[in-house]
């Protein structure tokens, strides 16, 4: 009875929920973010064949360590130096500098979820009257 409104709909919510998160996040790094220097300690691969590097940086709250990636080429190998970049608020946020978003992509995902959304819900509106 309701044809494509239902299944638009729930697309629609659950690409804004990851598209919010992706913008939030990106946003908070490229708005409070602090460049240092880290040192890889580990380097593990994904599922995809991509690889993900373990760093170990000072903060202003001591020594912090986090996960960067994936690269489909690491920048860095184990013992190696690379620059990271990480929000002072969420030490956990943590990035290379080449991995850094504009947030350009999340926010049309957004815009375009939301119009999908609002579209879904006219729709079931008109035809529940």
């Amino acid at each position: 009875m309701y044809g494509f409104a239902i299944p638009v709909a729930f697309l629609a919510v659950l690409v804004l929920f990851f598209a919010v998160r992706i913008y939030v996040r990106g946003r908070a790094l490229r708005v409070r973010w602090i460049r240092v220097v880290a040192q890889c300690i580990n380097s593990g691969h994904g599922s995809s064949g991509s690889v993900y590097l373990r760093v170990r940086f000072a903060s202003n709250d001591g020594e912090r360590e986090a996960s960067v990636g994936p690269f489909t080429f690491p920048p860095a190998r184990v013992g190696e130096s690379i620059f990271v970049v990480y929000d002072p608020r969420d030490l956990g946020n943590v990035e290379t500098p080449d991995q850094m978003t504009s947030g350009r992509v999340a926010l049309t995902f957004i815009v375009l979820s939301v119009a999908a959304l609002a579209l879904s819900t006219v729709t079931l509106y008109i035809w529940a009257v």
